[in-house]
């Protein structure tokens, strides 16, 4: 395949994602998928990923990814990418929805092999994440000022 094609199914990732679209995250998603999401250094399967994204969507309505800059050389496809959605459903790491905006950057680093995605790593700061959850209180922003 070539980069360009590389390049339009890892779009085709981050729209399913966005859309909740389980039947097109699969058919991008390798069944031998390695993921090394979120600091684990060991890799997630398929499955256990499509989980992840599903968790996520119902934490979080109105996923948006904007693909600020997307590179492709051979089977690797790097996005830096900027994320936005609402805290709208479950709980967040201990932390209760509130429909809070968020904005996150991530690196993402994909390995494209004849149409499929097969590994993917993804850079995050969940701790950025979840300052803009968590509300600054009154004290310390008065102090600060």
């Amino acid at each position: 395949m070539t980069t360009d094609q590389n390049k339009a199914v890892v779009r085709s990732f981050f729209k399913a994602f966005e859309d909740s679209d389980e039947a097109a995250l699969t058919n991008v998603l390798s069944p031998d998928l390695r993921a090394y999401v979120h600091g684990n250094p060991e890799p997630v399967g398929r499955d256990t990923l499509l989980e992840m994204i599903k968790g996520w969507n119902t934490m979080f309505s109105g996923t948006q990814f904007i693909l600020e800059d997307m590179v492709a050389e051979g089977e690797l496809v790097a996005c830096r990418v900027t994320m936005h959605a609402v805290h709208s459903g479950g709980e967040f790491q201990g932390i209760a929805p509130a429909g809070v905006p968020v904005t996150s950057e991530s690196l993402t680093l994909e390995r494209v092999v004849d149409g499929l995605i097969v590994e993917r790593r993804v850079a995050t700061d969940w701790e950025d994440i979840k300052q803009q959850l968590v509300p600054v209180p009154a004290q310390a922003h008065a102090a600060n000022s």
